[in-house]
Protein backbone atom coordinates (compact mmCIF):
# COMPACT_ATOMS: atom_id res chain seq x y z
CA UNK A 1 0.00 0.00 0.00
CA UNK A 2 2.21 2.73 -1.35
CA UNK A 3 0.07 5.51 0.12
CA UNK A 4 1.55 4.77 3.55
CA UNK A 5 4.76 6.43 2.44
CA UNK A 6 5.45 10.09 1.81
CA UNK A 7 6.18 9.49 -1.88
CA UNK A 8 3.07 8.02 -3.50
CA UNK A 9 5.26 6.27 -6.08
CA UNK A 10 7.26 3.98 -3.81
CA UNK A 11 6.91 1.25 -6.41
CA UNK A 12 4.50 -0.19 -8.89
CA UNK A 13 2.09 -2.83 -7.78
CA UNK A 14 1.70 -3.89 -4.20
CA UNK A 15 -0.82 -6.46 -3.18
CA UNK A 16 -3.34 -6.17 -0.40
CA UNK A 17 -2.95 -8.98 2.12
CA UNK A 18 -2.99 -9.54 5.87
CA UNK A 19 0.76 -10.09 6.13
CA UNK A 20 3.18 -7.40 7.24
CA UNK A 21 5.99 -9.30 5.51
CA UNK A 22 5.38 -11.87 2.80
CA UNK A 23 8.24 -13.88 1.33
CA UNK A 24 7.50 -16.16 -1.62
CA UNK A 25 9.91 -18.63 -3.18
CA UNK A 26 12.98 -16.64 -2.14
CA UNK A 27 16.34 -17.87 -3.38
CA UNK A 28 19.80 -16.42 -2.92
CA UNK A 29 22.67 -18.03 -4.79
CA UNK A 30 26.37 -17.27 -4.69
CA UNK A 31 28.95 -18.94 -6.95
CA UNK A 32 29.75 -21.75 -4.49
CA UNK A 33 26.78 -21.82 -2.12
CA UNK A 34 23.00 -21.39 -2.02
CA UNK A 35 22.07 -20.17 1.48
CA UNK A 36 18.37 -19.64 0.63
CA UNK A 37 16.45 -22.10 -1.52
CA UNK A 38 12.70 -21.63 -2.08
CA UNK A 39 11.96 -19.90 1.25
CA UNK A 40 8.34 -18.84 1.78
CA UNK A 41 6.91 -17.28 4.95
CA UNK A 42 4.09 -14.95 5.98
CA UNK A 43 4.59 -12.70 9.02
CA UNK A 44 1.50 -10.94 10.31
CA UNK A 45 1.46 -7.58 12.08
CA UNK A 46 2.05 -8.06 15.79
CA UNK A 47 3.77 -11.43 15.45
CA UNK A 48 7.11 -11.87 17.16
CA UNK A 49 9.40 -14.33 15.43
CA UNK A 50 12.94 -15.62 15.81
CA UNK A 51 15.17 -16.91 13.07
CA UNK A 52 17.41 -19.54 14.63
CA UNK A 53 19.81 -22.13 13.31
CA UNK A 54 23.46 -23.10 13.09
CA UNK A 55 26.07 -20.79 11.64
CA UNK A 56 26.04 -20.64 7.86
CA UNK A 57 22.41 -21.64 7.33
CA UNK A 58 21.26 -18.33 5.81
CA UNK A 59 19.73 -16.45 8.77
CA UNK A 60 21.59 -13.19 8.15
CA UNK A 61 21.23 -13.61 4.39
CA UNK A 62 17.45 -13.83 4.82
CA UNK A 63 17.36 -10.62 6.88
CA UNK A 64 19.65 -8.87 4.41
CA UNK A 65 17.38 -9.93 1.53
CA UNK A 66 14.24 -8.68 3.32
CA UNK A 67 15.88 -5.26 3.68
CA UNK A 68 17.38 -5.57 0.16
CA UNK A 69 20.91 -5.13 1.45
CA UNK A 70 21.37 -8.28 -0.66
CA UNK A 71 19.51 -8.73 -3.92
CA UNK A 72 17.62 -12.04 -4.00
CA UNK A 73 18.37 -14.30 -6.95
CA UNK A 74 14.68 -15.25 -7.27
CA UNK A 75 11.43 -14.74 -5.43
CA UNK A 76 9.21 -11.95 -4.17
CA UNK A 77 9.27 -9.95 -0.94
CA UNK A 78 6.32 -7.80 0.07
CA UNK A 79 6.61 -5.44 3.06
CA UNK A 80 3.46 -3.70 4.26
CA UNK A 81 1.79 -4.30 0.90
CA UNK A 82 4.73 -3.00 -1.16
CA UNK A 83 6.52 -5.45 -3.46
CA UNK A 84 10.09 -4.49 -2.59
CA UNK A 85 11.65 -6.84 -5.12
CA UNK A 86 9.93 -4.93 -7.94
CA UNK A 87 12.64 -3.18 -9.98
CA UNK A 88 10.63 0.08 -9.83
CA UNK A 89 10.43 0.04 -6.02
CA UNK A 90 12.02 2.99 -4.22
CA UNK A 91 13.68 0.81 -1.62
CA UNK A 92 15.09 3.68 0.46
CA UNK A 93 11.56 4.93 1.18
CA UNK A 94 10.53 1.46 2.34
CA UNK A 95 13.67 1.09 4.49
CA UNK A 96 12.74 4.27 6.39
CA UNK A 97 9.85 2.31 7.90
CA UNK A 98 11.81 -0.76 9.04
CA UNK A 99 14.59 -1.61 11.42
CA UNK A 100 16.59 -4.77 12.04
CA UNK A 101 19.20 -5.88 14.51
CA UNK A 102 21.75 -8.38 13.18
CA UNK A 103 23.81 -10.94 15.08
CA UNK A 104 26.97 -9.62 16.71
CA UNK A 105 25.39 -6.18 16.84
CA UNK A 106 26.77 -4.20 19.76
CA UNK A 107 23.90 -3.03 21.94
CA UNK A 108 24.02 -0.65 24.89
CA UNK A 109 23.51 -2.68 28.08
CA UNK A 110 21.83 0.20 29.93
CA UNK A 111 19.12 0.62 27.26
CA UNK A 112 16.08 -1.43 26.35
CA UNK A 113 15.80 -3.18 23.00
CA UNK A 114 13.59 -0.38 21.66
CA UNK A 115 15.99 2.31 22.91
CA UNK A 116 18.87 0.52 21.15
CA UNK A 117 17.03 0.73 17.85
Amino acid sequence: MADRYEDKNVCAGGSMNTSMISIRHLCKEYPNVTPLKDVSVEIKKGEVISIIGPSGTGKSTLLRCINLLETPTKGEITVDGVVTTDKKCKVNLVRQKMGMVFQSFNLFAHKTIIENI
